[in-house]
């Protein structure tokens, strides 16, 4: 009989095991025995705290004022251009019918 012996691992190979399964998102089960997905705490904050968190990520602002008036013109203009070109679509529909009523009656 042959038993196996199995020596301990080094501190520096433990840190750098657990280093490498931490960048693969992983950490040891509470047993010891598995790797299990990292669990992120997640802190939720109360509605008033959300209004009150604000992030600015352009201070010079000079160009986007008018980029931001194009936008919002853009987006009031166009539905309203395919609204109009529905009417429209419509009109020339109803009275073409019309007309071919008209040039029936004669015919």
């Amino acid at each position: 009989n042959s038993q196996v012996q199995i020596e301990p691992m080094s501190k520096s190979s433990v840190k750098g095991t657990f280093a490498q399964a931490k960048q693969m998102g992983l950490e040891l089960s509470s047993d010891g025995k598995s790797w299990v997905p990292i669990e992120e705490l997640v802190v939720k904050l109360p509605p008033s705290v959300h209004k009150q968190v604000g992030i600015s990520v352009n201070k010079d602002e000079g160009g986007s004022t008018l980029l931001k008036m194009i936008t919002s013109v853009i987006h009031v203009a166009v539905p309203v251009a395919i609204f109009s070109c529905f009417i429209a679509a419509w009109l020339a529909y109803y009275i073409l019918l019309k007309v071919i009523e008209f040039l029936n009656f004669f015919l």
